[in-house]
């Protein structure tokens, strides 16, 4: 038995989220049926995280178990051949059979991308939240520098999947403008890296952020908001269409 991990993008508008799911189109399952044409087994795929429907990924980390003699580059290059367009395996490579995506990653690091310009660019509709007014970069800038370092983040998470714990450290915030082009508007765009998210974690965290810009919010607001633990006194969940796992970070 072989252990090979995957690094997987895929535009998630058309499938319900990465996890298999009865009777709608998830990503895990399109890739598992895909297996099993190359090579006749029933194989299971793990990921590093189960995004959203209609969340995106540029780097989802994901392995699988087989008896195949295929060699990863094979496995790559199959499964690009088989897959949907809108989902493609960008590297394919050989792991301990131990490996597991969601314990062994170190850190994962999301983005989140914002269209504040009107009109809206119609061809991003599903690939960023379009806000209807233009946001302070500025103060939302000065908010994220409280959330570095660990904390309970219990008023960042969604009701639906508990965890033993609430405190993550996140090691990175960036929130920045990306210049105009010919064929994208100026864009927001907010990374955070860190140990763990908690469920709807990044888009809170978003949402939150675009208040401190919508309502006037002071910066240090954030540290009574983190403090609180109370997901009320936060911002909102922003919508899913603007987020993509960035990448998951492991040792090996």
């Amino acid at each position: 038995m072989r252990r090979i991990k995957l690094e997987i993008a895929y535009d998630g508008t058309r499938y319900n989220g990465w996890q298999r799911q009865a009777d709608v189109s998830s990503i895990q399952e399109t890739i598992e049926k895909t297996l099993m044409k190359i090579t006749g087994e029933k194989i299971a795929v793990t990921g590093s995280g189960r995004t959203d429907a209609g969340v995106h990924a540029l780097g989802q980390a994901a392995a699988f178990s087989t008896e195949s003699k295929l060699s990863p580059t094979v496995f790559c290059q199959a499964l690009n051949g088989l897959l949907p367009n809108d989902i493609r395996i960008v590297n394919a490579c050989e792991v301990p059979i131990s490996f597991h995506p969601i314990r062994d990653a170190v850190s994962k690091r999301y983005r989140y991308l914002i269209d504040d310009h009107r009109p809206h660019c119609p061809m991003m509709r599903n690939y960023c939240w379009q806000y209807r007014k233009e946001l302070d970069i500025s103060v939302m800038q000065s908010a994220s520098e409280f959330l570095l370092g660990k904390h309970d983040f219990a008023c960042f998470q969604s009701q639906g999947s508990p965890r033993k714990t609430t405190v993550r450290t996140i090691t990175d915030v960036l929130v920045h403008r990306m210049p105009a082009s010919p064929l994208l508007p100026s864009l927001i765009l907010i990374e955070v890296e860190a140990d763990g998210f908690l469920y709807n974690m990044m888009r809170a965290i978003t949402g939150t952020l675009l208040w401190f810009s919508v309502k006037g919010w002071k910066t240090e607001r954030m540290r009574e908001i983190i403090a609180s633990a109370d997901r009320s006194g936060a911002g909102p969940t922003a919508p899913p269409q603007g987020l993509y796992l960035l990448k998951a970070v492991y040792d090996c």
